[in-house]
């Protein structure tokens, strides 16, 4: 993989009320550095849950499988990438992209978020995203990843549930 630029940590700065919620909770259900998977309850994430993708990490090799696609996001995309691996994508520079977030999270088993702005071949991408290690014992065996479109902020004031 080449080296990819991946823009500056703001997880000390999240814009959405939503992520900043999922990181808190996320924080309520570690032991150690990780939170183990089975601690997550979807019923608690009620207020983001079609905005999170589940994604699986495959050790040797490394490779990274979409658990589960959350709803809003497959709707907005056009594509459910249920079931699918990231490097089965066919859009190369977003593949690139998105594993170096991924692998920095599983490397470093520490929480990443990044605003990002741009295009990847023929899509534009405006959002916020939280990418959550899940695992135990020091090794990330999960990914909860929460990606907020930008142009789909709650409105200012507004109480999400």
């Amino acid at each position: 993989m080449p080296d990819t630029a991946l823009p500056a940590d703001c997880l000390n700065d999240l814009h959405d009320q939503r992520l900043k919620r999922l990181y808190d909770y996320w924080r309520s259900k570690c032991v150690g550095d990780l939170a183990p998977k089975d601690t997550i309850d979807p019923i608690d994430l009620r207020y983001i849950l079609g905005y999170v993708t589940l994604v699986d990490v495959e050790a040797l090799p490394r490779r990274y499988r979409f658990r589960l696609d959350g709803s809003i996001l497959a709707m907005l995309s056009g594509v459910d990438y249920t079931g699918k691996y990231l490097d089965q994508l066919g859009i190369p520079d977003y593949i690139d992209f998105i594993a170096a977030g991924y692998d920095r999270v599983v490397d470093g088993r520490q929480p990443y978020a990044y605003r990002k702005e741009g295009a990847f071949d023929t899509k534009v991408f405006d959002e916020e995203t939280l990418i959550l290690p899940l695992g135990r014992n020091g090794r990330v065996k999960h990914l909860m990843v929460a990606v907020i479109p930008g142009d789909l902020a709650p409105e200012p004031g507004k109480v999400v549930i």
